[in-house]
């Protein structure tokens, strides 16, 4: 470790596993490690074998990987800064996954011993270690599609336990009343008030259970994560919404903290991100001392490394200019991950085209390459589809009665049964395809926003089709508003997009804030990617008043030397 001190502690200060500890405390920890140089391809970590060392990145990419059936599976790629080998450490167990060196670099080295040290003497940094097993392990489970080829997870957290166990309370409430309503309607000795009550304790419990269920999953599926590019709140209903919203860690002004009494005895709060383009307020969530130490560590260190590589850039193009490399092109610097323009649509299988249709067959709010699609709230669709809905079930309690005429009592009515069959099957295909005209004519009305543009799509079933599009550096200016007790309740209402003299509005959309913060998102997107390219070509012209100011001054001392 010798000549390498200043570094490490420089490193240090930088990763969010060790804020809050002062110099002399980083000094201390520093000691702890050795340090080991890589070649590229080197295996640093084998799967399944034991685990002796713990690892930090001192420099370098290293990709973490499994063997399986199909080949190599890429889980993530390290950078400088970034840990792993803990978990075998901390449980005891064999290597979950292989790493390997993408490029030589540089590693920091702490053997059992002196990783078991180290907790000892910091026991903060168990729960560190933990929380980012954890969230390795549930990020592997989740599969999440829209992570960029070299990012990385560091933290995922949920909403506290509490939350769902409040959220369990009136479906187990149900499920309890059922059950005095079962066993009085078996006590019951008339059969059409003990049918009643076991027919409502069946729907009761049933209900309570469905309800629980659902509550429990609605709990399981919305997220908080942390990336090595990006603050993420992943919000998901089954069926009805999906929601991301982030912030590029570049892009984060402040991160605040809130929580009650009682939130800073359980541990949870809510964690209020603050942005360019608003804020990404994520409430209630379990560990937020943690989060917010990482978010402010991961954002410090974000914002250090783009520079580094706007520097790192500079040197590179001034250097080809001074060698004289004249057609070289110049790199640009990595750019933080945002909104990006989606790619060409990839030509589908019908399996595939359906399995997406029936995802979306009642998503209110979905995202895919890029483009995020709305539709209207789904009381909108209950309302347009509410008389074919009363008339299918008006269908089926006819059907009903005649099933219990003809089939168990054995009674004519009026007409045979195969006339009744026949009739009956007509009378649910009309009424059927009526409420798909309305269903149709629910999702066919739909608001898009691109990383270029917005889109106000209408098109009538069998009819005409209505489409306004609109740059989104034309939009002047975006509001909301729900109006209303229903849109209030319901979380509903209308966006409206001022552009020039035209106005777009999206009527009756789920989370009109979230939209509204959706737009913002991608226009700020947008001219950070103009901006960019503007301080590319200033970096272009100053490299040229370089490379000009460089060729005169060689001229002029050719000339001062052949005086």
């Amino acid at each position: 470790m010798e000549g390498h001190v200043s570094e490490v502690l420089a490193l240090f200060h930088q990763m969010a596993l060790f804020q809050g500890l002062d110099d002399a405390e980083l000094a201390e920890i520093a000691a702890f490690f050795q340090y080991a140089k890589v070649r590229q391809g080197d295996l640093i970590v084998r799967e399944g074998s034991s685990g002796d060392y713990f690892y930090i990145v001192f420099s370098g990419r290293f990709l973490v990987w499994h063997e399986t059936l199909q080949g190599k599976r890429e889980v993530a790629v390290l950078i400088r800064g970034d840990y792993f080998g803990e978990e075998a450490l901390l449980f005891g167990q064999a290597r979950l996954a292989n790493v390997s060196a993408l490029e030589a670099g540089e590693l920091l080295m702490l053997d059992r011993e002196k990783f078991q040290q180290l907790l000892n003497h910091y026991p903060n940094l168990r729960a560190s270690f933990i929380a980012t097993a954890e969230s390795r392990h549930l990020a592997e489970k989740a599969r999440f599609d829209w992570l960029g080829k070299d990012e990385a997870i560091y933290l995922i957290t949920r909403k506290h336990e509490l939350f769902l166990w409040r959220s369990l309370v009136l479906p187990l409430f149900v499920f309890v009343l059922g059950i005095p309503l079962t066993v009085w309607g078996m006590m019951m000795s008339s059969v059409f008030l003990r049918d009643i009550l076991l027919v409502l304790g069946g729907l009761f419990i049933g209900g309570g259970v469905l309800w629980g269920i659902w509550n429990w999953i609605d709990w399981g599926n919305d997220y908080y994560i942390i990336t090595s590019q990006r603050v993420i709140w992943l919000e998901n209903v089954i069926g009805l919404y999906s929601s991301r919203r982030e912030a590029p860690l570049t892009t984060i002004l402040a991160v605040n903290k809130l929580t009650t009494q009682l939130g800073r005895i359980l541990n949870y709060g809510t964690i209020d991100v603050r942005t360019y383009t608003g804020s990404i307020v994520m409430r209630n969530m379990a560990n937020p001392d943690l989060f917010e130490a990482f978010l402010r560590g991961h954002r410090e260190r974000a914002q250090k490394r783009s520079l580094e590589q706007e520097r790192q850039a500079m040197r590179e193009a001034l250097r080809m200019r001074l060698l004289g490399q004249e057609g070289a092109k110049m790199p640009t610097p990595p750019q933080p991950s945002s909104p990006s323009k989606a790619p060409a649509p990839l030509a589908k299988g019908k399996g595939k085209a359906i399995r997406e249709l029936l995802h979306t067959l009642f998503m209110m709010r979905y995202e895919s390459q890029g483009v995020i699609t709305y539709r209207k709230h789904w009381l909108v669709l209950v309302w347009k589809t509410l008389s074919p809905t009363l008339a299918l079930l008006a269908l089926a309690s006819f059907a009903a009665y005649l099933i219990y005429r003809l089939g168990f009592q054995r009674e004519g009515f009026l007409l045979s049964g195969l006339s009744w069959a026949i009739l009956l099957a007509l009378a649910f295909i009309g009424v059927g395809l009526w409420w798909l005209y309305h269903y149709l004519d629910w999702s066919n009305d739909i608001y898009q926003l691109t990383p270029d543009q917005i889109l106000d799509i209408e098109r009538k079933p069998l009819g005409k089709e209505d489409k306004k599009t609109a740059s989104l550096d034309s939009i002047l200016s975006i509001e909301h508003d729900r109006k209303g007790i229903l849109p209030l309740l319901f979380n509903y209402g209308d966006v409206i997009v001022n552009v020039g003299q035209t106005q777009f509005t999206f009527d009756g959309v789920a989370n009109p804030d979230q939209v509204h913060h959706d737009i913002r998102a991608y226009m700020e997107a947008r001219a950070r990617k103009k901006r960019e390219r503007e301080l590319l070509q200033e970096r272009e012209r100053m490299m040229e008043w370089l490379s000009i100011y460089h060729e005169e001054e060689k001229s002029l001392r050719q000339q001062s030397g052949g005086k």
